[in-house]
């Protein structure tokens, strides 16, 4: 998982301007305190400026302090300091992406809960639904930034890592669990009798669905084509028949 803040020195004028001179002193100490590997202070810091803010965006403390949570691996903190920023147009695929990362934490978290002697019956059911959450949050970062090599990367990573936990989840089924969802046999067809008039099978070849006059007109064709083949037959018996005269 990528944990860098790239957000923090591009944007911090920019925030400076927003909250004024007060503010810009602690963010600046929030950054000291990331930068030197201290999330918690920082977390505590750039939550203190998000507080202080009050209804304005202040996209730049939340999104740093947002990987500072995943730093102390409180994924729900994260989640809930982009919220706002899912639907702030500059910052959507900022905010995707750190929900992105929270999900697979979350997915991790279930995968060790999953593994334990006594785990929860739908443990592997939210590790699957977690990662499955993350790899969608990824797509939509990519989606509204698709020159982000970063959110291309994790991207990918995380379609890895969702395979492997299906893979993991597959074998970690019991044995009696895997013979109830083994396919059953389909049981045998008998063939159709000789004098029947022959099934008429259409190849499914078409990319889009019919319209219902399309389908009533196909349908019309081929009671039409069976009708005709068993005319053809019919005479033909007939023919036969005249052929070799009368028996009584």
């Amino acid at each position: 998982m990528m944990m860098r803040a790239w957000w923090l020195a591009a944007l911090l004028p920019l925030f400076a301007q927003g909250v004024g001179p007060r503010a810009e002193v602690s963010f600046d100490a929030a950054m000291d305190c990331y930068r030197s590997g201290d999330h918690q202070r920082a977390f505590d810091a750039f939550s203190a400026l998000v507080d202080a803010a009050g209804r304005a965006p202040c996209a730049e403390a939340r999104l740093n302090g947002a990987l500072s949570a995943l730093h102390l691996l409180r994924s729900r903190d994260a989640e809930e300091l982009v919220a706002p920023l899912t639907e702030a147009g500059g910052w959507r695929a900022d905010a995707a992406f750190v929900l992105g990362m929270a999900a697979r934490q979350h997915g991790e978290r279930a995968v060790g809960a999953a593994k334990l002697p006594d785990a929860e019956p739908m443990a592997w059911v939210m590790a699957s639904r977690a990662m499955q959450r993350s790899e969608l949050q990824f797509r939509e970062a990519v989606r509204l930034r698709p020159d982000w090599a970063a959110a291309v990367r994790n991207l990918e990573r995380t379609q890895r890592r969702r395979a492997e936990v299906e893979a993991e989840r597959e074998a970690a089924k019991p044995k009696e669990a895997k013979q109830e969802e083994a396919p059953q046999p389909e049981p045998a067809i008998e063939p159709p009798r000789s004098d029947a008039p022959p099934e008429v099978v259409i190849p499914d070849v078409m990319q889009e669905a019919l319209t219902a006059s399309e389908l009533r007109r196909l349908q019309e064709r081929v009671r039409a084509q069976q009708r005709q083949k068993v005319r053809g037959r019919q005479r033909r018996s007939r023919g036969a028949a005249t052929a070799g005269g009368r028996d009584w």
